[in-house]
């Protein structure tokens, strides 16, 4: 950089930051002051300045002193500043669903970084400047609703795209957002980022920085897991990290359930928004961990567990007597509605604790969730997408049965079909068989394309259990061929990293490439991105039981590989509300959290007990459930 090395640095910030130490790192003194402290100070020793505002509009007295000194040709970096010179801003706007882009003169400042690369802030919040002034010089803008991964493919300025880092003149460079936690809030992607970080860190010393702070959160990516007792090793150490974190989110120690997890945001401070809503589905998943991991270890508290949340969906959350009796309530605020899939997500558990554990018990109240969900599953098999006890008065509810045709989807349908199955199994009648292998099969008849909700990978990820289970259950060659079909088509997505990456023939499922309300991670196929919140996190379950059904070995190095995978994108931080999660997107090549942050909620940094967390847990430790036996098919009758 063709400038000289400053001299002392003033820092103005209430607290120590992460770019605070990377300025250290350059070799020249940092002195912090608070913004207080500042005010009436002899800033004449100083030869740059970092104002980290935060959104606080500075005193008049130091505002003055400030711009005194920056006339003298001194060096002004600012963030999240509402006003300087000639520029002031509106109120800030958040910016988890917008993302920054590398303008073309940003390319030429900055090395390292490319016209259209695209960064993302978390859940910042950005100045917007009313207007621009003359000499200033754009670098990165906002822009929302980017369908892209890493860079978009052509840069041109939109109405709309908001200033996010610019230059006045010579010394002064103004950023719209809150930078100085950078680390702890988990910016991505960190490449792009460190580049950055280091060329703002030059800009304000003259001299590239020396060192940059440890991620708050990093990824075992390089663990070698080829040998079969490192593995084991490794897969107990994730296990254990993850039951232990899993049990910070449950209420009452599992009797008032369990919370749902994280949300996508991400403050500019690192704190990380709760999703706090009690869902029925993730009570039922978490059991099923707690269930597993007691089980094996001979954790008592961890089967209590388990008991206390299943007497919570067996308890308030169905409804007992009336026409909706034995409906499995979503959560604890959509009190009366019902999704049949995320209900057979809660009920799966306690068929895996009929079928292998000794917890026969609780098929009674399983079949009576079974039963009302049969009752309202149309002639082919499928249930609409979901059922709202009060728009069902009178005659609506038998009319869901007199339907033709449901919806062919495996998003909806697949685990429901799932629990029928091993319901059979278990006992129940065969009406669960029967209903069970026509809606697959309905399903399967339009395979590959079915009525897709986030990509064809999420459909092909939740096939596998059921498509396992009903051969299980049929013995017949035809199903072991789809079976087969669904496995093929998956295994054509598997990265080598190992996860299996987003797809979407024709980008018609209804999420796919979106920008409002929930989106799929997909942007363009080809993309490296995995989903740990609708698709790679079906596999493990999946393909043991596939294994267990087929005895085809295939199935358990697929078992072994995806199992592998997660091992490897487990958080491992020393915060323990981070420590041993797994969030949604996983960028396979640049082995961190990184996606494309569209979805209203759910987006990349998110992370579910239920769907996420604990479905890894359970394929974690599922072949040790089933014994790593195959099964002989089941043919007879019940």
């Amino acid at each position: 950089m063709d400038m000289n090395k400053t001299g002392n640095c003033l820092m103005l910030s209430d607290t120590v930051s992460d770019l605070g130490a990377v300025l250290e790192g350059c070799g020249v003194p940092v002195i912090r002051k608070s913004f207080e402290e500042a005010v009436g100070a002899d800033l004449s020793p100083f030869d740059a300045f970092v104002v980290c505002a935060g959104g606080r509009v500075l005193d008049a007295r130091l505002r003055a002193a400030l711009e005194r000194e920056t006339e003298k040709g001194k060096r002004l970096f600012a963030e999240a500043l509402p006003s300087w010179g000639g520029i002031y801003c509106g109120e800030p706007t958040g910016t988890v669903r917008s993302r920054l882009i590398v303008t073309p003169a940003g390319a030429e400042a900055i090395p390292g970084l490319d016209t259209g690369d695209l960064l993302d802030d978390g859940d910042n919040r950005a100045f917007r400047p009313w207007y621009g002034v003359p000499g200033m010089r754009t670098l990165l803008v906002y822009r929302a609703g980017i369908p892209a991964h890493r860079r978009i493919p052509a840069f041109e300025e939109r109405q709309g795209d908001a200033p996010a880092l610019w230059t006045m003149g010579e010394n002064v460079m103004m950023c719209a957002f809150t930078l100085h936690d950078f680390n702890r809030a988990r910016f991505a992607p960190r490449q792009v980022w460190r580049a950055f970080i280091g060329f703002v860190a030059e800009w304000i010393t003259g001299s590239a920085p020396a060192y940059f702070p440890a991620p708050t959160v990093t990824y075992r990516t390089d663990a070698d897991l080829s040998e079969k007792s490192e593995f084991e090793r490794r897969r107990k150490e994730t296990i254990d990290r993850g039951i232990a974190r899993l049990g910070g989110f449950l209420v009452d120690r599992g009797r008032g359930g369990i919370r749902e997890g994280l949300r996508h945001n991400i403050s500019p401070d690192g704190v990380q928004a709760a999703a706090d809503a009690v869902r029925t589905d993730c009570c039922g998943e978490a059991a099923g961990a707690f269930l597993f991991h007691g089980a094996l270890t001979g954790c008592e508290e961890h089967l209590q567990i388990a008991d206390r949340l299943f007497d919570l969906i067996f308890g308030p959350m169905q409804i007992r007597g009336g026409a909706f009796d034995g409906m499995l309530r979503w959560t604890d605020t959509a009190w009366e509605v019902c999704y049949q899939d995320d209900a057979a997500r809660a009920l799966l558990p306690a068929l895996y604790g009929c079928l292998f554990l000794g917890g026969e018990r609780r098929l009674p109240e399983i079949c009576r969730a079974l039963d009302f969900l049969v009752k309202t599953t149309a002639k082919d098999g499928c249930r609409v997408s979901r059922t709202d006890k009060p728009q069902l008065a009178g005659d609506a509810l038998d009319r869901l049965a007199e339907a033709e045709h449901g919806l062919p989807s495996a998003h909806y349908n697949a685990y429901y079909h799932a629990a029928l199955l091993l319901a059979y199994r278990a006992g129940g009648g065969k009406e669960y068989y029967e209903v069970a292998r026509r809606g697959l099969e309905t399903i399967m008849s339009q395979y590959p394309d079915t009525r897709r909700e986030q990509s064809e990978t999420e459909e092909q990820c939740r096939l596998i259990l059921p498509l396992a289970a009903l051969y299980e259950a049929s013995g017949e060659e035809k199903h072991l061929e789809m079976l087969r079909r669904v496995t093929d088509d998956l295994v054509s997505r598997r990265h080598p990293f190992g996860g299996y990456a987003e797809w979407d023939t024709g980008y018609r499922a209804s999420c796919a490439r979106g920008s409002e309300g929930e989106c799929s991670l997909l942007t363009e196929n080809g993309d490296p991105v995995a989903d740990l919140l609708y698709s790679n996190n079906w596999l493990p379950v999946g393909f043991a039981w596939a294994y267990h059904a087929t005895g085809d070995k295939r199935y358990y190095d697929l078992w072994r590989g995806i199992a592998a995978f997660f091992i490897r994108t487990q958080a491992v931080s020393d915060d323990p509300a981070l420590d041993g999660l797994w969030s949604r997107a996983f960028d396979m090549e640049l082995g961190e959290v990184y996606g494309c942050p569209n979805d209203i909620g759910w987006a990349a940094n998110c992370s579910e007990s239920g769907w996420t967390d604990a479905e890894i847990l359970m394929g974690l430790m599922m072949p040790d459930i089933l014994g790593d036996r195959p099964a002989l098919c089941a043919n007879s009758e019940k």
